[in-house]
């Protein structure tokens, strides 16, 4: 019988996702909280906990089952939520008085601060299971940057920055070390693409699996975030007009589909899909063509029979 969840079908490396596929299977619930907009939302964890990284008068926190938690206050500094794992650990930004970036985690009321040496800018993105951090850093000009994971436990950073990217962030990360971003080439007219990545060469008799694993197949200007330890990764793509951009959800092996949240279908409008949690269920924004943002949702897909 066929899946009442089409799978797209990749045909070819620049494919462009109809704005309407798989609109009609995913189901929207909207973020509220009470009193403003949410600007960005981000990593979703398996008991439905959202990273809250801004909202229109300036709060950051967690959102759960129509609940909001703001972080707590951290003198000095401005914190945004990023990411948050299964455990409640939670890592993001704090931004000091000087205007640079570095980055947090919070477990419980307690910060601990971290920076990558060399760089004048340390962003957090997502936090695993594991304890470890995947994010990007960048100089002041941003004519530089570089994706990381950060090891809490030895306090040691990795590069995970594409061979020749120009423009790199890595975001998600699953339980077997897989991560997700976007890196820029630097000839002209490619511009952005997707990849997936692993920690370390993986050896098995005389096969050896590099760890810069491949390109998402959908668009040049794909840019990769979350992903599950099923392999389905998340992200949005943008058009050659620079303003809008469309939602997805997928992997190459099993294909990609649209997201389309409530107010995502209406012309000028874009999605933004940050998230994925280990039921497949996404985190997505809409804004206007102005940047406004219309709306924060949770997607869930529908629940599928034996005979799919």
């Amino acid at each position: 019988m066929q899946s009442r969840m089409p799978w797209l079908v990749v045909g070819m490396l620049s494919l462009l996702l109809s704005r309407l596929a798989g609109a009609q299977d995913y189901q929207w619930m909207e973020i509220v909280i009470e009193g403003t907009t949410v600007v960005q939302a981000w990593q979703i964890n398996d008991i439905r906990q959202v990273a809250i990284s801004g909202t229109t008068d300036g709060r950051s926190g967690i959102y759960q089952d129509d609940t909001f938690t703001p972080l707590p206050p951290l003198e000095g500094f401005t914190v945004g939520a990023l990411g948050i794992n299964n455990g409640s650990v939670i890592t993001g930004y704090a931004t000091d008085p000087a205007g640079i970036q570095h980055g947090f985690i919070l477990c419980g009321s307690n910060y601990t601060l971290f920076s990558r040496p060399g760089w004048d800018n340390t962003g957090p993105r997502a936090i695993a299971d594991s304890g470890l951090i995947t994010g990007e850093n960048h100089s002041m000009d941003m004519t530089r940057s570089a994706g990381f994971i950060y090891d809490p436990a030895t306090e040691m950073f990795r590069d995970a920055t594409p061979p020749g990217s120009t423009d790199t962030i890595v975001q998600g990360m699953n339980t077997f070390g897989r991560i997700t971003g976007h890196g820029r080439e630097p000839i002209p007219g490619r511009g952005r693409y997707g990849f997936v990545w692993q920690q370390g060469t993986i050896i098995e008799g005389k096969r050896e699996l590099l760890p810069f694993l491949e390109r998402l197949s959908i668009d040049f200007q794909a840019r990769a975030r979350g992903i599950n330890d099923s392999g389905l990764v998340v992200g949005f793509t943008t058009n050659p007009d620079g303003i809008t951009g469309d939602g997805f959800v997928g992997s190459d092996a099993r294909g990609y589909r649209q997201l389309v949240p409530p107010g995502g279908e209406l012309p000028g409008n874009y999605t933004i899909c940050e998230g994925i949690n280990n039921f497949d269920q996404v985190v997505c924004l809409v804004g206007d063509s102005a940047f406004n943002p219309q709306g924060a949702f949770i997607g869930s897909p529908p629940k599928r029979t034996r005979s799919e």
